[in-house]
This record gives C-alpha cells, sequence and structure tokens, in this order.
C-alpha cells in the first residue's frame, strides 16, 4: 500500500511504530518497510531477519524464572547484529544494559508524570511509551528530554497471569499464542495472547485515529498488533483518520481512571 503526501500530512510528523504478535504480522511489517521500530518478541527473531537496527526485541514480561536464559539470549541477539530491546518493568534495565543493547521504555513502566520521564530519562533509555491510564491532557502536559510516545492502536491487557484460563491453567506452550478466547457474560470473545506469561485483551480495539491532532506533542504512535490479519490496511486506516468498524474505545485517554 502507498500513501499519497496528503494522507502523510495527517500524521503531523509523529512516527509510527508496530508491535506485533506472530510471525505473519512480522513478515508484513517487514516487506512494509516504513514503521520506525518494530516492536517484536524475541522468540521470533533469528539471523534471517532483516533490518534488524529497526527491530526492538521484546523479552518475557516476568524474569524471575527465566532472567539467566533471557540474559543469555539478548546476547545472541545481540551478536546477530540486533541493537534495541523493550524495558517492560525498571528490573528489565539493568538485564538488558548488560547485553550491551539499548534500553526502550515499554508502557508497562506506567510513565504518568515528568519526573518519572526525567528518572528514566537519567537511567539512560532511549525512549518512553507513556502509561495508557493517563487523559489526553495530562500526557500534553509530561515534559521529557527523551522522546515519547503512545499506544495509539491495538488491543490493550485486561489481565495477565502466568498460566492459560483456557488450556486448564497450564502453559499453552504455542509461541503463536494458543488462538483461543474466553467468552465474558455479555457474549464477547477475550483472546489469550500467551508467551511465559497470558495477556486477556480487551475485545474493543482502542484507537485514536480520528483524534490524533489531541496527541500532536507526541513524538512516536504505536500500533500493537494482536489478531490483525493485514497490517498493512490497517495501518493506512490508522494513517487516514478511520476508525474500526467492531467495536472500538478511547480506553482511558478522555476518560481516566474511574
Amino acid at each position: 500500500m502507498r500513501f499519497t503526501d496528503t494522507e502523510k500530512s495527517k500524521m503531523n510528523g509523529i512516527k509510527i511504530r508496530a508491535e506485533i504478535s506472530d510471525t505473519n504480522q512480522l513478515k508484513q511489517a517487514l516487506e512494509y518497510g516504513k514503521f520506525e521500530y518494530l516492536y517484536v518478541p524475541e522468540r521470533f527473531l533469528n539471523s534471517d531477519i532483516s533490518d534488524k537496527e529497526k527491530i526492538v526485541v521484546i523479552p518475557p514480561v516476568f524474569l524471575g524464572d527465566c532472567e539467566k536464559q533471557i540474559t543469555v539470549r539478548l546476547k545472541e541477539l545481540k551478536a546477530l547484529g540486533f541493537k534495541r530491546a523493550l524495558a517492560h518493568t525498571a528490573g528489565h534495565i539493568p538485564v538488558i544494559a548488560e547485553s550491551g543493547l539499548y534500553v526502550h521504555g515499554g508502557m508497562r513502566l506506567n510513565v504518568t508524570n515528568s519526573k518519572a520521564a526525567g528518572f528514566f530519562a537519567e537511567l539512560g533509555l532511549e525512549d518512553l511509551i507513556l502509561s495508557c491510564e493517563l487523559t489526553a491532557a495530562r500526557i500534553r502536559s509530561v515534559k521529557s528530554c527523551v522522546t515519547t510516545g503512545i499506544v495509539a492502536y491495538g488491543r490493550l491487557p485486561l489481565m495477565i497471569t502466568r498460566r492459560c484460563p483456557i488450556n486448564d491453567g497450564k502453559p499453552c506452550g504455542n509461541k503463536e499464542g494458543c488462538g483461543k478466547f474466553l467468552t465474558d457474560r455479555r457474549g464477547e470473545k477475550i483472546k489469550a495472547l500467551c508467551s511465559n506469561m497470558v495477556e486477556l485483551l480487551n475485545p474493543d480495539i482502542l484507537t485514536i485515529a480520528d483524534k490524533q491532532n489531541d496527541f500532536s506533542a507526541m513524538d512516536f504512535f504505536i500500533l500493537r498488533f494482536t489478531d490483525e490479519k493485514d497490517i498493512v490496511s490497517v495501518t493506512g486506516d490508522f494513517q487516514k483518520g478511520i476508525v474500526p468498524k467492531k467495536n472500538f474505545t478511547r480506553g482511558l485517554y478522555y476518560r481516566g481512571v474511574e
């Protein structure tokens, strides 16, 4: 897909990054080639991956039982030419730094104000994804000496667990995810996205596609892809300001934490 200058101008100079959840999405993202960075789970990466400098390696969220293995794995990826990794928590920062990779700050760092942004900048982080619990007004108030962004599209986790509630409480063991759904009391299908933990995903898609001007202070937007089959088309719709036909949500960006 090719975008016109008019479509590109709607982005107000804000760069687009993508977080992917399976190998098909990774293939599409690499072929598309226009994302500033791609956030990719470490289990999908190998020496054959192109554009290694664009890849931000995503380690497992929980390191308590695999920190040594992940430290070795990150060093292996560094030797293969990957340069960057995502810190989910403050505990990830020294692990990533030890591997020699640049550290990028994830949304789970829960950066909600300028002081927090300054703290992580002083630790040497390359950039920060601000907390999804901030309102648009509070996002505009955050001052940072490193680039900042927000999750602008995608299914956010409702809950994170160590065991899969769909697979009898056992790890699903499928690196592409179990592909199954829970059904809530309203009949909504809640997908489980699995790795060394399980994210139960909001059935409604977060989007600010038609509200981008409210977030013009941001340096980048994250499009978080989970079960999308054609991420290039979704990206094109986002850039054009088109909201999904399915149920969508603004998250907490306009109503705040209740």
